[in-house]
């Protein structure tokens, strides 16, 4: 519950939620109520809208979110009504919500999934993304999309090295298969499913065998087509998945983030992996590094809305608004701006955003072959709909023309 307080004041809910010190039992149910509530609280609101006398945005948050996770549960959980409606009633006093116990009592007892839900409300997304995304892809494309975003989404790994820990996981039981982005098969990445615990448990992670990366970000990574000795500057490198892609290719990569925190991150794990590559703190809105020193290739993916990400980060969808593209389009451009200087002749910059939006990418072109007319876009790509459970990502590459 308290997770979700947080969450509804700004946190993402992998930071919110806190389950080191639970049973591994407990710290699946944690995650799976806490990502419950997230991804079905159209459904969930219209469900408890007809039992509340005030409207649910003007309860405490605490009791709010304690009506949402026993709703989830009542309506999506296995567990018995009877012990869903108790646990609620004691999470309630637990949180500082007793006063509400009653009230938390009642609507659980009583509440039922309505059954004329609208699209939206099945589809748990909100109207403004349905009707986008609809316009785009079609009604059948789009629905499917929104239902597979309400399933957990599938854990890939990534790594040269995977060919040695396969056997290892097929033999604790975890179905393992070769990732896919964009209908493509993804060179030195894998699918694992059924697996349930922390990442940290599996073979081969300490040793370095892995990383855990979406197939799209990996399928954007390899759009560079690096060779070894290649120079890379990754200009907004965390969490360092491409970073890792990149230098395990044998590339030379410059990786830098204006997060001093996540960088220190994406160094750890340069280390567990036993990879090379220079870390640099630097904010590009405040223009290019120092020097400009020129790379073969510049891989900007991005800060967007992250609406492709849906599936992994459910609390997005009901954080976004049309008008938040414009605001994530002018600081892309910023970036892009900044990293320009950095790309020498003949060399390929690659701009990816997890997002479908036609405003965090397409829009560019014309602002690049206005500001920047040495650089030929090349091509598009896209993995939007996703059609394996990947992130929904976009990417142009252009290569800056010689003299």
């Amino acid at each position: 519950m308290r997770a979700l307080v947080a969450v509804e004041k700004g946190s993402f809910l992998e930071e919110a939620l806190d389950v080191g010190s639970l049973q591994p039992k407990d710290r699946g149910l944690a995650w799976f109520i806490a990502n419950g509530v997230l991804r079905h609280r159209r459904s969930i609101d219209s469900s408890l809208r007809p039992l509340l006398r005030a409207p649910l945005g003007g309860l405490d948050a605490e009791v709010r979110a304690t009506l949402r996770a026993g709703t989830f549960e009542r309506l999506y959980g296995r567990a018995a009504a009877h012990a869903v409606v108790h646990e609620a009633v004691e999470t309630a006093r637990a949180v500082g919500a007793g006063r509400a116990s009653g009230l938390v009592n009642a609507v659980l007892r009583r509440v039922a999934l309505p059954a004329d839900l609208e699209r939206g409300e099945r589809l748990e997304h909100p109207d403004w993304l349905i009707e986008r995304w609809t316009k785009r892809y079609g009604a059948e494309a789009t629905d499917d999309w929104c239902s597979s975003n309400n399933l957990p989404p599938p854990l890939t790994l990534a790594g040269p090295r995977l060919v040695e820990i396969r056997g290892e996981l097929e033999g604790l039981g975890y179905g393992v298969s070769p990732a896919h982005a964009a209908n493509t098969e993804l060179p030195d990445a894998l699918t694992v499913k059924g697996h349930r615990g922390p990442i940290e448990a599996l073979p081969g992670f300490a040793e370095g065998a892995f990383w855990v990366q979406d197939p799209a970000a990996i399928a954007v990574a390899d759009l560079l087509d690096v060779e070894p000795g290649s120079t890379v500057l990754d200009a907004c490198a965390a969490p360092g998945g491409k970073t890792f892609r990149l230098a395990s290719r044998g590339a030379d990569v410059l990786a830098v983030d204006r997060s001093e925190g996540r960088l220190s991150l994406v160094s750890a794990s340069l280390e567990r992996l036993k990879l090379g590559a220079t870390t640099r703190l630097h904010d590009w809105t405040q223009g290019s590094l120092q020097g400009a020193p020129r790379f073969d290739f510049v891989l900007v993916d991005a800060p967007c809305s992250a609406l492709g990400t849906l599936r992994r980060r459910p609390e997005i969808r009901w954080r976004r608004h049309p008008e938040d593209l414009e605001g994530a389009a002018q600081r892309q451009r910023a970036i892009l701006e900044a990293t320009l200087p950095h790309l020498r002749e003949g060399g390929t910059l690659v701009y990816a955003v997890c997002s479908p939006e036609p405003e965090e990418a397409e829009a560019h072109v014309a602002t690049l072959a206005e500001r920047a007319p040495e650089l030929e876009l090349v091509r598009r790509w896209s993995s939007s709909p996703p059609a394996h459970g990947e992130d929904a990502h976009q990417a142009l590459i252009w290569r800056r023309r010689g003299s």
